[in-house]
C-alpha cells in the first residue's frame, strides 16, 4: 500500500531550492517553501500542531552565544504550537568539541534549562538521522490526529445507539 502524500512546509530561510534533507525523506513527502513564523518545518495542513527547528552544530552554538536573545525569543514563541522540538545535526559531543570559548558547563546548563523551559533538544548525530527524526515527529502528528478522530467517531456512534 502506497502511503498518503504528506506536504511539509519548509521555511524560506532554510537552504534552497533543494533542501539538504530532501534526499533523506520518503518519496511521498513534498517540501513546500513558505515563510514560517516559528521553526523551520511544519505540516501543511496542521502548521501549528507540530514544528521542528533545525540546527547544525555551528548554528546551535551560535544560539548559545551571539544569537542567544533572538533564539530564546523564538523558543518563547514556540509555546503557541502544539509540539515543538529542536533537532541538532550533530551529537552533544560534537557541540562540546566545537564550543570555542563557551564553557562546557554553560553549554550543558543551557541545554538543560531550554529543554526544561521550552522544548526537547535532540542531538541526532547526522544530517540523515536529523531528517528522519523530523519526518517521524511531524508524521506522528497525523497518526495521533487520526486516532483521536477514530476514537471520537466510535464514541459518537456508541452514544447515539
Amino acid at each position: 500500500m502506497t502511503p498518503d502524500p504528506i506536504t511539509v512546509l519548509c521555511d524560506t530561510r532554510e537552504p534552497g531550492p533543494a533542501h539538504p534533507w530532501r534526499r533523506w525523506l520518503p518519496a511521498h513527502v513534498t517540501l513546500e517553501r513558505r515563510a514560517l513564523d516559528t521553526g523551520d518545518f511544519a505540516l501543511a495542513g496542521l502548521p501549528d500542531a507540530a514544528v521542528v527547528e533545525r540546527k547544525t552544530v555551528s548554528d546551535f552554538l551560535g544560539c548559545l552565544t551571539s544569537n542567544r536573545d533572538r533564539f530564546e525569543r523564538e523558543l518563547a514563541r514556540s509555546r503557541h504550537v502544539g509540539r515543538f522540538v529542536v533537532i541538532v545535526e550533530g551529537t552533544l559531543l560534537d557541540c562540546i568539541r566545537a564550543r570555542g570559548g563557551l564553557s562546557e558547563a554553560s553549554l550543558l546548563g543551557t541545554v538543560a534549562a531550554w529543554s526544561r523551559r521550552y522544548c526537547p533538544i535532540i542531538f541526532a548525530g547526522t544530517e540523515r538521522h536529523a531528517a528522519e527524526l523530523a519526518y517521524r515527529f511531524l508524521a506522528g502528528q497525523i497518526t495521533e490526529g487520526q486516532r483521536i478522530i477514530k476514537a471520537a467517531t466510535v464514541a459518537n456512534v456508541e452514544a447515539a445507539a
